[in-house]
């Protein structure tokens, strides 16, 4: 529960920075111009290493942590890895913006995520689960992509959004390639049903760059997941 607050918290400040932005770029959707559900990126170092930074954010009275760059940061203590990933979460966030001079909203956007598979519950977001009708376990999660981010079934035939955020963390997630790839195929209906422009976590075009950059990201943190089990069992027999 306190994981998924703090997370939307950020997902909804960075959607709610882009969304004063969004009317002067044109919506073209550079993700659909690219299959790449079949693309299979090569491993090689841990794009971790390289890419992260803690930027803190005081949202909703949250203060929240997200990884995102390691640029200009200062130099820390050296820790073993299996501490380092106690206190680290890797977070995928991809937003899909409506078309320009146009917003999400009423019950054609309603249609729209529950036609996806898509859940409203918890938080008052709406959520993917392992079955389409609800059952199993929560894969990723969907809010509005500005402040406060949620949704007001009871108004659903007023309410309007400029936007929608997806995202997960792939330290609670049990396989989180597959998550990624349900969440990429959640976006691609959405684009279909919607329209719009599919965004990355810096507000940027999502291309397939991008996805193969975020696919190594995630295969990266399920090895550090297993090296921490490892370190963790070690300990316990110890």
């Amino acid at each position: 529960m306190r994981i998924l607050i703090a997370l939307l918290s950020i997902v909804i400040f960075s959607g709610l920075i882009f969304a004063f932005q969004l009317s002067r770029k044109n919506a073209r959707n550079r993700y659909r111009k690219s299959r790449f559900q079949k693309a299979e990126p090569t491993l090689g170092k841990n794009p971790l290493d390289n890419a992260i930074e803690e930027d803190t954010d005081d949202i909703l009275g949250l203060k929240t942590d997200i990884l995102i760059s390691k640029e200009n940061t200062a130099p820390t203590p050296p820790v073993r890895k299996s501490e380092k990933n106690l206190n680290q979460d890797v977070f995928i966030a991809l937003y899909l913006m409506a078309p320009k001079n146009s917003v999400y909203g009423g019950y054609e956007l309603l249609q729209a995520l529950l036609s996806a598979g898509l859940r409203f519950g918890e938080q008052r977001i709406f959520h993917r689960h392992e079955q389409k009708d609800g059952r199993g376990k929560v894969l990723f999660h969907c809010a509005s992509a500005v402040a406060p981010g949620i949704f007001d079934l009871s108004k659903m035939g007023g309410f309007t959004s400029p936007g929608l955020c997806l995202f997960f963390s792939v330290n609670n997630t049990d396989d989180s390639l597959a998550v990624f790839d349900a969440m990429l195929a959640t976006i691609d209906q959405l684009v279909e049903d919607l329209s719009g422009e599919v965004l990355d976590e810096h507000r940027k075009p999502f291309n397939k760059e991008k996805m193969i950059q975020l696919r190594q990201i995630i295969r990266s943190a399920e090895v550090d997941k297993t090296t921490m089990d490892m370190f963790e069992l070690a300990e316990n027999i110890n």
